[in-house]
């Protein structure tokens, strides 16, 4: 695998999570509770780390955690906050 392709592969997965996190975030405020929000942010993660591995194939959770995971819960995290003050 090229650096190009591997790079291409990092893009797909860190929008994926990205646009999956974002709308998360916008109706977490309105799901009520943080630990049914907690709950259903690991559900989905699962389901989205399992479509990332069908478009780029399949990884080391290593990676998944690295350019995928990590950012999906910190942009939750960073909408929620946003649209809990804005509101």
């Amino acid at each position: 695998m090229t650096a190009k392709e591997d790079l291409k592969q990092i893009r797909i997965s860190v929008a994926l999570h990205v646009a999956v996190a974002f709308a998360i975030g916008l109706i977490a405020p309105f799901i009520g509770s943080g630990y049914y929000v907690l709950v259903a942010s690991m559900a989905i993660a699962v389901v989205v780390g399992h479509v990332t591995q069908m478009i780029v194939g399949k990884k080391a959770f290593s990676w998944w955690f690295g350019n995928g995971l990590f950012i999906y819960f910190f942009v939750i995290a960073d909408v929620w906050i946003f649209i809990s003050n804005y509101f």
